[in-house]
């Protein structure tokens, strides 16, 4: 066990970029390779992605206890009043990891936060975390919907360290811009203690054939050096196991393309240089 929870979100305001993918495969490395009792919970929509990568689809279509109902005005009266409520919240996936899904209420409930005075809008889901998570638990991964909006506030708020995966193009690499200014900005907001950073960045999907991926990967690591991970190759594995709900550690090298074992080693690598700046942190 760490002292301290150690926290970390995926986010880059784009989908499509390998973002779900990442935190399932950096949960599963950190709890299989570093042993951390680890955490994920999904706050990226209704799709459930993170259930469908570890087979649990149909097992989350109805929680006992959604996390929608954290980011309520009510949670302090379902806390004190439900039994095991947070037991509830929580799905055991067969790789190691828990699970805490996403559920329809998260799009209502980021509606209703914007009537929310701004003092008291972002702080719902790092209270949460403190109350509940922090004594359960060494590493909490977020993964967050590839938009800004009040939800996705709160995610950078409560976690703080921020996981940047990127698909080759220049889109994405501006994309990767705007979140450093979004990031700034929220460290310049004097109303708040929050002081979200870039921790790690690097390139999935990658077909190592093209010279595009090639000048992109260079790219990253020319310019955020001191954060660049290995790229991911894009392999026909990841989709195959997605569908069959489970990541690459699940699978044997024999049972992995050359491609497959390589992108697996590269999440082995980013888990751990992750897990590093968080302690440096």
């Amino acid at each position: 066990m760490v002292n301290a929870i150690q926290r970390a979100t995926t986010y880059v305001p784009k989908g499509g970029v390998g973002k779900t993918t990442s935190t399932a495969h950096i949960a599963v490395s950190a709890y299989n390779d570093h042993g951390l009792d680890t955490l994920l919970i999904d706050l990226a929509g209704t799709q459930n992605d993170l259930a469908t990568q570890f087979g649990l689809a149909n097992d989350v279509l109805d929680p006992d206890a959604p996390i929608s109902a954290v980011f309520s005005e009510n949670w302090s009266f379902i806390r004190e009043n439900i039994d095991n409520v947070f037991e509830r919240m929580v799905f055991e996936t067969e790789e190691g990891p828990d699970l805490i899904p996403a559920d329809n209420g998260l799009g209502a409930e980021d509606n209703n936060l914007a009537n929310v005075p701004r003092e008291n809008r972002y702080n719902r889901l790092e209270k949460f975390i403190t109350d509940e998570v922090a004594s359960r638990y060494d590493l909490v991964l977020l993964d967050l919907p590839g938009k800004e909006d009040n939800i996705t506030i709160n995610g950078l708020f409560a976690a703080e360290n921020v996981i940047a995966p990127l698909k080759p193009g220049e889109f994405e690499r501006k994309q990767l811009e705007n979140l450093q200014r979004e990031l700034a900005a929220i460290r310049d907001d004097g109303d708040h203690d929050a002081q979200p950073m870039l921790q790690l960045v690097f390139a999935t999907m990658v077909d190592s054939t093209t010279n595009l991926a090639d000048e992109f990967t260079n790219v990253l690591a020319e310019e955020y050096s001191d954060i660049s991970g290995p790229p991911v190759s894009e392999s026909a594995n990841i989709g195959n196991e997605q569908a069959n709900g489970r990541t690459l550690f699940a699978l044997s090298d024999d049972e992995l393309y050359d491609t497959g074992r390589r992108a697996r080693e590269a999440y082995r690598q980013l888990t751990t240089s992750l897990l590093e700046r968080l302690e440096a942190r």
